[in-house]
């Protein structure tokens, strides 16, 4: 997005490249769910840095989402990697599935082996709320005022889950209506060209 914006405003621009990003995988783990001691009674679980494993993040995507494994399947998806963990996308997938594996089976008391298993690399995805970042957006949003018809939607600026970037979006889509003139529930796309043109007289 900064290179995007460089041509418009340098200083907006530097604010952009400043935001620091670390990288993940996400390992997706399926088991029969005889095979898995712990009652998945939740969406998922953190693991603090003090527990020293590999995964950072684990989310039990068939309780969170049903449907998303058939009837006796647990679908696990656990995520490695973080600004602490930088070296972790360097791995292949093998070990990748082995060290997700391995932190499951002694965090829910897996027994056996997965039935499938997948693996997703997301290098540089993932922005890094640093001390001072809030003053950051704020310089952003002041650049932003005096770029009438440019928005900043996403995970870098207010909140990095779905429903904050779903947010991000609406906030940024009224900014830019405003800036037409347009109330948010008026038709899209906007009539910028003369009704008279649109109808076939000459302009």
């Amino acid at each position: 997005m900064a290179g995007l914006v460089r041509d418009l405003d340098a200083e907006l621009a530097r604010l952009l490249r400043g935001v620091p990003y670390a990288s993940s995988a996400a390992v997706t783990l399926a088991y029969p769910q005889g095979a898995i001691r712990h009652p998945l009674d939740g969406f998922g679980f953190i693991v603090p840095r003090v527990e020293r494993r590999a995964a950072i993040a684990c989310t039990f995507s068939s309780v969170k989402y049903p449907g998303r494994a058939p009837e006796g399947f647990a679908l696990l998806r656990v995520f490695l990697g973080g600004a602490l963990q930088a070296d972790v996308l360097g791995h292949d997938d093998a070990t990748l599935i082995r060290l997700a594996h391995d932190d499951v089976t002694a965090l829910l008391g897996v027994e056996g082996g997965p039935v499938l298993t997948r693996v997703w690399r997301y290098p540089a995805a993932m922005p890094q709320y640093e001390v001072g970042h809030l003053a950051r957006v704020a310089a952003m949003e002041a650049r932003l005022a005096a770029l009438h018809g440019l928005g900043l939607a996403g995970a870098a600026y207010r909140g990095v889950g779905i429903a904050d970037c779903v947010r991000s979006g609406e906030d940024s889509a009224d900014q830019l209506l405003a800036a037409l003139g347009r109330p948010r529930d008026s038709p899209w796309p906007p009539r910028l060209v003369p009704t008279s043109v649109m109808e076939g007289e000459n302009p």
